[in-house]
């Protein structure tokens, strides 16, 4: 099982990344595909959120691109493990309707790495289009900015 703690602080990370990616993609007018890359994001993060509490959506929801949209989100993530045990078994349905089961802890986990994951993708067809304006947001960076 992973450390509820060390992922609590996995939560702040990602606010603190996706919150630097919201200003780069708002300096460029919010360009295609990576707007659409970026929204994912925090629209999958929503879509396991609900599923923690019960739910299973059929559609990823728009998301606001706000500031205080991704830190209202970090926030109930943290909140809500907080309230439920690390081993909770949550059952859900994906978007086909398959019905599927796994730990509280593993689906932070995943929530974690998947946004990670198209973080990269984002500076990767930054890369692609010679456009080196685009932030820095390793993990230890944000540890040794914020500590």
């Amino acid at each position: 099982m992973a450390d509820f703690q060390m992922l609590a602080t996995g939560f702040q990370y990602d606010a603190w990344a996706n919150l630097r990616w919201l200003e780069c993609l708002e300096a460029k007018g919010f360009p295609q595909p990576e707007t659409g890359i970026f929204e994912h994001i925090l629209s999958a993060g929503s879509v396991w959120y609900q599923r923690c509490l019960g739910f299973s959506p059929l559609a990823f929801p728009e998301m606001e691109l706000t500031r205080e949209a991704i830190q209202i989100a970090a926030d109930k993530w943290v909140a809500l493990m907080e309230s439920l045990p690390e081993d909770r078994v949550v059952e859900y349905r994906r978007i086909s309707g398959e019905p599927l089961s796994t730990t509280l802890s593993e689906i932070v986990l995943h929530v974690l790495n998947h946004s990670t994951y198209h973080r990269g993708e984002l500076r990767g067809l930054c890369l692609l289009h010679a456009d080196e304006e685009f932030p820095e947001t390793d993990r230890i960076l944000f540890s040794l900015t914020t500590s």
